[in-house]
């Protein structure tokens, strides 16, 4: 079976290349990274000027995986096939504000990776994923080990089970290694975005704000209901004054933001 690290271009994903780079952690077969073409700068920044070349130094060459070369069909828009929008956004038809479910995460990283590694003739029952979920986030791993996959020895949890770590450790370990504190990876038009971090895209990206704007007006000519803020207020008019927390921005259903 190879060690495939799943590289989710964020805070846990910088925490394993360090521990990678000091040898704490073995040095995986194959490190990959689903590109989605929607990522913040940042991830790419991050990745290109830090964490890649220390792991191509201890021998850890980082692949770049294009989502358009090896999405299904069925998700490769913001709409799947389906009718169902791609993306976990909020909604108010009922009267009150809720969270549609979302599947960028699944069709745009996971799906994509799995199929990338197929096209190189690793097959499934041949790999083990390596994800980055921290020890904090019982949530994440505990549904995951729940499940088939992972019963059958396919997925591995660095930061849970072999170097056991709190997000905020992960942020010290990097800190400590010398590198700059990782920025999280997430899409410029998540949802799952905090209003710190809408504000990080308007002042420091505003072609990916006004963007992000223009797909919110989108969303609505198909879903009336349907927003990327979480009060259900047109992002262009929403109020994003609201502080940071340390898990402010995390997504809870997929491995987008490691």
């Amino acid at each position: 079976m190879i060690e495939v690290w799943s590289n989710g271009g964020g805070t846990q994903s910088a925490a394993i290349a360090v521990l990678i780079c000091q040898g704490k952690l073995p040095r995986p077969d194959i490190a990959v990274i689903a590109d989605t073409g929607k990522e913040m700068p940042t991830t790419w920044d991050y990745l290109d000027n830090v964490t890649a070349p220390a792991l191509r130094a201890v021998g850890v060459e980082m692949q770049r995986v294009n989502m358009d070369d090896f999405a299904a069909n069925w998700g490769r828009g913001l709409w799947a096939t389906s009718g169902h929008l791609m993306i976990p956004a909020y909604t108010n038809q009922s009267g009150s504000v809720s969270k549609l479910s979302g599947f960028c995460s699944s069709a745009w990283k996971v799906e994509v990776v799995k199929r990338w590694l197929s096209s190189k003739g690793h097959k499934p029952k041949s790999v083990r994923r390596w994800i980055g979920f921290s020890v904090d986030e019982p949530r994440r791993w505990q549904r995951m080990e729940a499940g088939k996959e992972y019963q059958a020895g396919h997925i591995r949890f660095p930061l849970v089970h072999d170097i056991p770590l709190r997000r905020v450790d992960s942020i010290s370990l990097v800190k400590a290694h010398g590198w700059p504190e990782p920025p999280r990876s997430r899409c410029w038009m998540c949802p799952h975005q905090s209003d710190f971090e809408w504000r990080e895209v308007e002042r420091d990206h505003p072609d990916l704000w006004l963007r992000a704007c223009a797909l919110d007006d989108e969303i609505r000519e198909r879903d009336p209901h349907a927003f990327l803020h979480c009060t259900a207020a047109p992002l262009r008019d929403a109020d994003i004054s609201a502080e940071e927390d340390l898990f402010s921005g995390s997504c809870p259903g997929g491995v987008c933001f490691l």
